[in-house]
């Protein structure tokens, strides 16, 4: 019967009456099978409906597939209408089920249909009838999301074609397959059998495919012309090519090869595709794959092993191999298993992997347990796994477990897997696992190992592990107590023996000194799918941040991908965290394995916070070096960032990294160089290292990693000690570095310096010779404080000037410092810990004294000789701990004991003496009385930064009583007192400055003035009163907080105090970037808008250099902070060196300790003294230089550039102008700043210090008296064989004379003299020993000193006398001929000096006493008293009697010739005319003298210079009358330098030519006349010498000096003349005939070398007028 109706020209539902519908409702009733629920009526009307509705139209060869979701009863109904063909329903169902949905309903009727041309169903009948059948599916599941329904259909739709291919291509592919089988039947007659077998109906076939070398597929049949187009990834492809590539093992040609596809079969069943691969050969070689892919059909599967081809060969070759009778029990037990085991799998495995397997099994069959056997298939693709176990321990949960062996902790994918339980005892399971990802085979040992313990108790294995760990009694109780703890997800994961390692783990956390530690475990997961290591980490206690753990792995270069916790009793038994890592490609995981116990001790370090998180870590791992080599690497990186390296951490770290073979051998390098315990030949090491260096670093491309190489290099190269081999290292590294070995260091570069670094504290300290001394800062500069103490040892090294260390400096850096918001004392306590380690970390790299030898500290090789002098101080941040650096150093033996650090309980406490203030003060006070005002007693307005608990500002604003301070701030407060009442104020500041602490807010306010108050900086506005603007001098009546402390530094007072830390004056063309002091960027003002009138540096960097010199430009008066403040090192260092004095004493049993420490108490006021002694004397020696003007400009340039030839001095760093700025500055009328001359002071020093400690001369014992008079009166006698054999004895002596010189000469003539005479810098210092001996300078010194007078007065007479001083050290140097030995000349001419006063006026007449009294006559008429004037110009004539007259001919005087008496009666009438000097300088008329002095050098210094002096250059008013030349007489506008000095050097060359043209006729006059010419044109061509060729000028020059030198002789020839005189009337009485008979030599020997001299000065003024004159020639 069937059913028919029109066909319809459009779709319409069907309706109940619609006999399609009736007809369908019938086939679906009838298709639901027995035991399923029967549709009930209105369901069934609905099924019909939609499925109808689904067949209405199907084109031809096509599929009708229809999804519907039902949301009334939420579910998703399916209909698909397809020709019935065979695999229909199952690989439907399949595909529904693979897109995880349950099928509820499944209904499948066949039915007849009838359709027309269109495809539209016209009638329905049974199945059989003529018409076509149809296959009607109709399947109910859950409902599912849009996304998901069109997945699932895009699969139905994917399997159906699937279907349809396969079926309709079957014969085609059975053909293919026969032809095949036809051609492997001559050369594989088994692999053919197996074909032919296969294609008999024992192989579902689904497609097929022929794949070329080349990459082109043909004959693509069934599901590979549909979804399966590409069967093979390109790599298998390749793989199976090789593989036919190769031969069998009996050398013949591959024929046949079976294996398993990753894709899973569409049709039929969902299992692994079979793959059967056949070669193509065209003339011997394989050229492309006929491949074929199936199914094995269950009957092929169930075949016995006997009747399937290759099996069955199999079968026999195994019993012949292992020698089984076939009808013996082995023999069949074999078959047994060759039947049980899957044919499909079989028939591909090697007869080895066979032979494995069925063995194994059959030995499984008597006494059944867990076995693991793995197989890996032809092309290693695949691993098979067969897992036996006995059938009561199979679950689904063993199952997982075991799947999660195979897979988790070996890498494989999962593919399929089966099940097989025998009839007996046994269970096979089989998984088909993906292994192409990590290509190698999985260990079946450790798996089965896995297994086993799976299927035990898991207390029971735990235990059993342990017990192979741990063979202690204690494992039952260690295993009872620990494994039930861990939770079955672990259990599940790693397994008993991973947890009896965890467990070991722990415990020796637990039982360690550190039960906080942490410690860790690495190791590989063989073919780990996720990563390529597993690291645990473990933890008793706390709690360990993934946000602190991860971060760090990173560092170390993995990558992590998860991380599990297992906390054990919720964290009571301890922690453990397994990270799964991956490392970066071509990481070579088994060497790093091989180092795991290094890198995991590494790990731990920084998870115990033993070492830094950081990049560097990364080096452990990809560069294969150890936790401290990487942290050595570490450190030179830290010192370079600190130097102002500007490349990132991790350029760093990737360039040492990319080059391991160079950063080993640098390590290899310095553990060559510096392990005291280094084995073998060390320069062999050494030169192999360097060796490896270059050859590494020949191979770096990188510009950037090449320059970073080579500056490691460098440094490491550089080091001259460590404590990286000592046991100081434990704590932290110290390197100490040669810094003029590492490249392009901010200047001023060190002498040496020590790096310190650990992960708590890093600091440096740096030092600018062998002997120096500075404080140690807390720095709060992270990452530059390298440039903070670079600059306080800069501003250190010229302020130590005046004592004998030269500057050092150093600061550290807590780096785990807690908030001192949250804990003040904590923050505190951590800040002295870090100080302590970096004072014993430096002291690790020391030498020690003991028993008078010098001792190098243990486990640091020396590269660098001794070095024992290391002292340091307090400073910011460290004032209160002195005493923890004695300790210290007393605790390790350290030779200074508490002279290592000043100021300690038994030292001299700078705050209580107040000593830097005073001595800042003094400053001040020199600035004020040159101004007229005493500010003792004269009441000056005063601002200032600090307050009163300060030790520099506290002191300093009690030092006068007369101060007004109206206005000061600090970081807490401002303070405001319009108009003070001074002794009030005063009386208040002294009541707080001995509160134990305090601040402003401690002020009473009853005692403020109108309109003042205390302010706190934390308000936002504040309300200023009229007087407080009036009194600062602003219109704002509110403002806010920083703004009113730059009004304060803008305040107009007469004097700005800094007492406070920070830097708030630069100049304008300084940023704030510049100044390198953010925290006041707001508060900084431009010195041009500073109000004060003087600046008082008490504290360092109030002002930045440029601000000075900028605020002394406008008319502002102020030094520098080396200069006021230098008080508070001088007085250190003087402490320092009377302690080692003292020491000595205490060692030899001559003074105990407590007499010491009451003897330094009773020096106290006395070493104060001395110190303030050094400041007055600076300040005046600046005053002295400041008042030659632009005058002396020329000569300053010249010093600065002999300073800079002697490398003291570094015009840059020090912040002085180019020479053209300052020419064109003393063309407006200025000279150099009191900063600027500070700078020039300080460098002076120090370069005289290094000549003379160079030289013999503080050996001299002429010298002792000097050293023992720079020590306390008390010592002078009772200690003075200590203070003779003081460890510094020569160092104290060159400091004490380079000072005395520049302080007592000025800053040129010490300089000058040795290029007027062609003697060294220490020769210089001898002659100045002479002089200042013959002459008892210091008493005349000290008498100018102390004489009250006008201050203008002070610098004149001391001006005057510093030229007349160096006159006669020029005459010392010339007698000695520039070989001054000081003691024997002061011996040989101390009587002779005694004798020439007397009898000194009879010695002057003639040209001479015409010119002698001419100078008189000019002094008078200036207003000074008869008697001065006659000793002043008696100075000049003695100089030129005894030096250049007599001293020149003794030396060539016969034996017995009495030269040394008339020596003598010279020298007497110069000592004669220096006491009446003395005399006449106590004369009242003197003040006024001075100052009509000064009016006229302003109008012309010439006419004030000493006629006989005008032609020394050590003169200043005549080094003034040369500079006029070079400034004054010609105009520079805007000119070039060469041109201007072209028009200076004719004139002067014209003045010349004009006097040397009659030279024939000149007059004694005319001669000295022509001379002093010829000198100012010297130094004019000097002073301009840099403006031409070097090669032109320095002939000229030398001809010019020569000429003048032999002119000076013929001026001198005259004075001997007048010998006679003298001899024969004396002082007075009678003189010897002798006497007469040698000043008759004197002057014939003069006279005989007369008459030369003047030929050869026609002849060289002769050749000096032909040169062509070098500034014309174009």
């Amino acid at each position: 019967m069937s059913a028919k109706t029109s066909p319809a020209k459009t779709k319409a539902k069907p309706t109940k009456s619609d006999p399609l519908l009736k007809e369908l409702k019938k086939h679906l009733k009838a298709a639901i099978l027995p035991g399923d629920i029967p549709l009930e009526s209105g369901a069934l009307d609905e099924a019909a409906a939609f499925l109808l509705d689904t067949a209405a139209k199907r084109a031809p060869s096509r599929s009708a597939l229809k999804l519907e979701s039902d949301t009334g009863e939420r579910r998703l109904r399916i209909a698909i209408v397809n020709d019935d063909m065979p695999f229909l329903v199952d690989p439907i169902a399949a595909a529904i089920t693979g897109q995880g949905l349950s099928i509820d309903r499944l209904i499948h009727p066949v039915v007849a249909v009838e359709r027309d041309a269109d495809g539209m169903l016209t009638g329905l009948s049974k199945k059989g009838a003529k018409t076509g059948n149809e296959s009607l599916v109709y399947i109910e599941t859950p409902r599912v999301d849009a996304k998901l329904r069109r997945d699932l259909l895009a699969e139905l739709r994917l399997t159906l074609g699937d279907v349809r291919a396969a079926v309709s291509d079957w014969p085609r592919m059975q053909a293919a397959m026969k032809a095949d089988a036809e051609t492997l039947a001559s050369a594989d007659a088994e692999g053919a059998a197996l074909l032919e077998w296969l294609n008999g109906g024992m192989l579902t076939q689904l497609g097929h495919i022929t794949r070329s070398r080349s990459g082109e597929d043909t004959a693509m049949l069934g599901i590979c012309r549909k979804s399966a187009r590409e069967l093979l990834a390109e790599a298998s492809y390749e793989r199976a090519f090789a593989w036919f590539d190769e031969t069998a093992e009996d050398g013949s040609p591959r024929e046949l090869l079976v294996i398993k596809a990753n894709r899973l079969s569409t049709v039929h069943r969902r299992t692994p595709l079979d793959l059967f691969i056949v070669p193509v050969r065209e003339s011997g070689k394989v050229t492309a794959l006929s491949i074929h892919a199936g199914v094995w059909t269950s009957a092929a599967l169930a075949s016995p092993p006997g009747e399937v081809p290759l099996l069955r060969k199999a079968l026999d070759d195994t019993t012949a191999a292992l020698g089984f009778d076939p009808s013996g029990h082995a023999g069949k037990a074999l078959v047994h298993a060759f039947t049980t085991l899957p044919h499909d799998l079989m028939i591909a495995f090697a007869s080895s992997d066979i032979e494995r397997l069925t063995t194994a099994m059959m030995s499984l069959v008597d006494r059944p347990r867990p076995r693991l056997v793995l197989v890996q298939s032809a092309l290693e693709r695949h691993v098979f796994a067969f897992v036996w176990l006995p059938r009561d321990a199979l679950s689904t949960s063993v199952r997982l477990q075991i799947q999660d062996l195979l897979t988790k902790t070996t890498g494989l994918d999962m593919l399929s897997w089966s099940l097989e339980v025998e009839a007996n005892t046994l269970a096979l399971i089989q998984f088909l696992l993906d292994s192409r990802s990590t290509g190698s085979m999985p260990d079946a040992v450790k798996i089965e190992s896995q297994v086993v313990d799976l299927l035990k108790g898991w207390n029971e294995a735990v235990e059993a592990h342990l017990a192979e760990i741990d063979e202690s009694t204690r494992v039952p109780a260690i295993a009872m107590r620990y494994a039930g703890a861990f939770p079955q997800g672990y259990r599940a994961r790693y397994g008993p023996a991973e947890a009896a390692r965890d467990i070991v783990e722990l415990r020796a956390i637990a039982q360690g000194p550190n039960p906080e530690a942490r410690t860790c475990r690495l190791y590989q997961v063989a073919h780990d799918p996720v990563g390529d290591l597993r690291l645990k980490i473990y933890h008793a206690s706390g709690e360990m941040a993934l946000s602190d753990a991860v971060p760090a792995l990173e560092n170390f270069g993995f990558k992590v991908i998860a991380e599990m916790p297992t906390r054990l009793d919720d964290g009571w038994l301890g922690t453990i965290h397994e990270f799964t890592l991956d490392l970066p490609h071509g990481t070579d995981i088994t060497a790093l394995l091989d180092r795991a116990d290094a890198i995991e001790a590494a790990i731990g370090e920084v998870l115990n916070g033993q070492s830094e998180d950081d990049p560097f870590n990364r080096l452990v791992v990809g560069a294969a070096l150890s936790a401290q080599h990487a942290e050595w690497l570490r450190a030179i990186y830290r010192y370079l960032r600190q130097t102002g390296m500007s490349f990132t951490i991790y350029t760093v770290v990737d360039a040492l990294r990319r080059a391991p073979e160079v950063t080993q051998a640098m390590i290899d390098l310095f553990v060559a160089r510096h392990d005291p315990a280094f084995e073998g030949d060390r320069d062999a090491a050494i030169a192999s290292a360097i060796s490896a260096f270059q050859r590494g670093l020949a191979k770096v491309t990188a510009i950037n990693d090449d320059r970073l190489l080579r500056l490691y290099r460098a440094v490491i190269d550089a080091v001259l000690r460590t404590n990286t081999f000592a046991p100081a290292a434990e704590e932290a590294l110290a390197f100490k570095i040669d810094s003029s070995l590492v490249p392009n260091l901010p200047k001023p570069v060190p002498w040496r310096e020590i790096f310190v670094y650990s992960r708590r504290v890093e600091g440096i300290h740096l030092r600018a010779g062998a002997v120096a001394r500075g404080g140690l800062r807390w720095s709060d500069r992270r990452d530059d404080f390298r440039t903070e103490i670079l600059g306080l040892m800069k501003a250190q090294k010229v302020k130590n000037a005046v004592i004998v260390p030269t500057g050092a400096k150093g600061g550290f850096y807590p780096k785990q410092l807690p908030s001192p918001a949250i804990d003040r004392d904590a923050w505190a306590a951590e800040g002295q810990a870090s100080y302590e380690v970096f004072i014993r970390t430096l002291l690790s790299v020391t030498d020690n004294i003991v028993d008078g030898k010098v001792v190098h500290p243990e486990g640091v090789r020396i590269l660098d000789g001794e070095d024992p002098y290391f002292v340091v101080a307090a400073d910011k941040g460290t004032a209160r701990f002195s005493d923890v650096a004695n300790g210290i150093a007393e605790k390790a033996g350290f030779w200074l004991d508490d002279a290592f650090a000043s100021g300690g309980s038994n030292g001299y406490d700078h705050k209580a003496m107040g000593i830097t203030a005073r001595g800042a003060w003094v400053s001040v006070q020199r600035h004020f009385l040159e101004m007229g005002i005493n500010v003792q007693t004269d009441s000056v307005t005063v601002a200032g930064c600090g307050d009163m608990s300060g030790d520099v500002f506290g002191n300093g604003m009690l030092l006068s009583k007369a101060i007004k301070l109206v206005a000061a701030f600090d970081h807490r407060h401002i303070f405001i007192d319009p108009d003070p009442d001074p002794p009030t104020s005063w009386k208040e500041r002294k009541r707080m400055f001995e509160l134990p602490r305090s601040s402003w807010e401690d002020y009473n306010s009853d005692l403020i003035s109108k309109g003042g108050g205390v302010f706190s900086r934390d308000l936002k506005r504040i309300k200023l009163s009229k007087q407080a603007r009036n009194v600062l001098g602003i219109e704002a009546r509110e403002i806010e907080p920083d703004a009113l402390i730059s009004a304060i530094l803008k305040a107009p007072v007469d004097l700005f105090w800094f007492g406070g830390i920070g830097t708030y004056i630069k100049a304008e063309s300084e940023s704030h970037l510049d100044v390198g002091d953010p925290a006041n960027d707001l508060l900084r003002v431009n010195a041009s808008e500073v109000g004060a009138k003087v600046i008082g540096e008490g504290a360092n960097l109030g002002a930045t250099q440029a601000g000075r010199i900028a605020f002394s430009l406008r008319g502002g008066r102020i030094n520098t902070d080396f200069i006021d403040n230098s008080a508070g090192v001088d007085c250190s260092d003087n402490e320092v060196n009377i302690k080692i004095a003292l020491a000595a004493a205490c060692r030899e049993g001559a003074l105990t300790e407590t007499k010491r420490n009451n003897l330094l108490a009773r020096m106290t006021d006395e070493v104060a003294e001395i110190v303030l002694k050094d400041n007055r004397l600076q300040a005046l020696a600046l005053s002295i230089a400041e008042a030659g003007g632009p005058d002396a400009t020329p000569s300053f340039i010249r010093l600065i550039e002999q300073l800079e030839e002697l490398g003291v001095l570094d015009r840059k760093t020090e912040g002085l102008a180019d020479s053209e700025t300052f020419l064109r500055r003393a063309a407006d009328g200025d000279g150099l700043t009191r900063p600027e001359l500070a700078v020039l002071l300080s460098s002076a020093k120090l370069a005289l210090q290094d000549a003379i400690e160079a030289s013999g001369l503080p050996d001299d014992p002429v010298l002792e008296s000097n050293l023992i008079a720079m020590f306390p009166a008390p010592m002078q006698k009772k200690f003075a064989p200590q203070i003779k054999g003081h460890r510094l004895r020569r160092e104290l002596i060159a400091t004490d004379l380079a000072n005395r010189i520049v302080n007592r000469l000025g800053l040129i003539h010490a300089f000058e003299l040795p290029e007027e005479e062609g003697v060294g810098l220490a020769d210089v210092a001898a002659a100045f020993v002479v002089v200042e001996r013959l002459f008892d300078l210091k008493s005349l010194w000290q008498d100018i000193d102390a004489e009250t007078m006008n201050e203008n007065a002070r610098l004149a007479l001391l001006d005057r006398a510093a030229a007349a001083v160096g006159n006669l050290m020029s005459d010392v140097l010339r007698t000695g001929a520039g070989r001054v030995e000081a003691g024997a000349m002061i011996a040989a001419l101390s009587d002779g000096v005694s004798a020439l006063s007397a009898g000194k006026e009879d010695l002057i007449s003639g040209e001479t006493e015409e010119r002698s009294t001419a100078l008189r006559s000019g002094f008078i008429e200036l207003g000074a008293p008869a008697g001065f004037a006659n000793r002043v110009a008696d100075l000049r004539d003695l100089d030129v009697l005894t030096e250049e007259i007599v001293a020149p001919a003794a030396g060539f005087a016969p034996e017995g010739l009495a030269t040394d008496r008339l020596t003598a009666l010279v020298l007497s009438g110069r000592e004669k005319a220096r006491i009446a000097l003395r005399a006449a300088l106590a004369d009242p008329s003197v003040n006024a003298l001075l100052f009509r002095i000064g009016a006229l050098a302003e109008g012309d210094g010439r006419k004030v210079a000493r006629q006989d002096n005008a032609e020394d250059p050590a003169s200043g008013l005549a080094a003034g009358s040369v500079d006029a030349v070079c400034v004054d007489t010609v105009s520079v506008g805007d000119r070039p330098l060469p041109e201007f000095a072209a028009t200076a050097l004719d004139k002067r060359w014209k003045a010349a030519t004009r006097l040397a043209a009659r030279i024939e006729e000149l007059t004694l006059e005319e001669r000295h006349d022509l001379r002093k010419e010829l000198k100012k044109l010297r130094y004019t061509v000097e002073f301009f010498r840099s403006a031409f060729p070097a090669r032109k000028v320095k002939p000229f020059l030398s001809r010019l000096k020569t000429l003048q030198d032999v002119f000076g002789y013929l001026n001198d020839v005259v004075m001997a003349g007048k010998l006679a005189e003298l001899a024969s009337s004396g002082s007075g009485r009678k003189e010897p005939p002798a006497t007469l008979l040698a000043a008759g030599f004197v002057m014939g020997w003069h006279e005989a070398r007369a008459e030369h001299a003047w030929e050869s000065a026609r002849a060289l003024w002769d050749e000096t007028r032909r040169v062509r004159k070098f500034w014309r020639d174009r």
